[in-house]
């Protein structure tokens, strides 16, 4: 099975998201103009790089360091780097560029989402999964009425950089609740967002299969030595004969799936234009195999990223 990553992505879109969030209610908080242009910038740790609520051997805890321009009309462009930390092997492998929207359909912000692409200069030969990526596209929307609980779809296109191609949806469920907020004008705090999530879209894989054919052979008949040679000297000296012949072949093989089930504990901490971040992950895979022992791998795993970004 290739080898791939969604919530690496989901990381990218959540960063920008959370420093256009942080960026909006600084400048809110302020009695002087508001700013029309926005800089975070940020480092995340990410205990282990998945795709699509997927983990395999292949799987290794990054560090991303990042930085965004946020506009108040809702732009934004993201710059994100990605350092291997598995081991003695720790080295950067590359960064990814990310321009994107984010955008309301209400003045209360109850109904909107957001629109991006990302382009990867990560190594070829990097253990990262996102190594494989060229180019991806992602779009979400977010329906929030009366605040209550936040319904959140979205859809994700990838590009290989041997030209393949997956789609990703997700389906998302969230409640912000804040546990206090400190402040003058009680814009900072500490805010947890239980999340529960879906993950389904194609996924790519090899398959084995056999074909049989029917070839025809020349046979060597016996030598002149042969008694039978003695007998009949005018027989031919080959044999044509019809055989069997079995071939192992390969192909690949896409297929529209339910991939995984996220459940998530975002904390945020914010103190003036500081955001301090953490958010463990549980994560139920379905419908994974391994596809070289063709062995079932649906077991529950866990990971979790630390963070922290400065708006100014």
């Amino acid at each position: 099975m290739k080898k791939h990553l969604l919530l690496a992505m989901a990381v990218i879109m959540a960063i920008a998201l959370n420093n256009y969030t942080a960026a909006c209610q600084s400048d809110t908080s302020k009695k002087t103009p508001a700013k029309s242009v926005f800089y975070n910038g940020g480092i995340q740790y990410l205990s282990n790089l998945t795709y699509a609520g997927r983990s395999d051997n292949s799987s290794v805890p990054v560090l991303l360091p990042n930085f965004t321009i946020i506009s108040k009309s809702g732009l934004f462009l993201n710059a994100t780097g990605y350092f291997d930390l598995s081991g003695s092997n720790s080295k950067s492998e590359g960064l990814s560029v990310t321009p994107g929207y984010v955008f309301s359909f209400d003045d209360k912000k109850q109904y909107g989402g957001s629109i991006s692409a990302t382009k990867y200069f990560i190594t070829s030969s990097s253990p990262i999964i996102l190594s494989t990526f060229n180019f991806t596209a992602d779009g979400q929307l977010y329906f929030n009425p009366g605040n209550i609980v936040k319904a959140t779809i979205g859809a994700s296109y990838r590009i290989g950089k041997d030209n393949s191609n997956d789609i990703i949806n997700t389906g998302e469920l969230s409640k912000e609740i804040s546990v206090f907020k400190t402040g003058t004008e009680k814009k900072d705090g500490l805010k947890v967002e239980p999340t529960a999530m879906l993950y389904a879209g194609t996924q790519s894989f090899e398959q084995t299969y056999y074909t049989q054919s029917q070839v025809q052979r020349a046979v060597t008949n016996p030598s002149p030595s042969n008694p039978l040679n003695v007998l009949f000297p005018s027989q031919p000296s080959q044999t044509i004969i019809t055989q069997t012949v079995t071939q192992q072949k390969q192909q690949e093989v896409k297929q529209y799936n339910l991939l995984a089930l996220s459940g998530s504990m975002p904390l945020t901490y914010t103190v003036a234009k500081t955001q301090l971040s953490f958010t463990p992950y549980l994560i139920k895979p379905f419908n994974q195999v391994d596809y070289t022992s063709n062995t079932q791998m649906n077991g529950l795993y866990f990971l979790f990223t630390l963070g922290v970004s400065l708006t100014f």
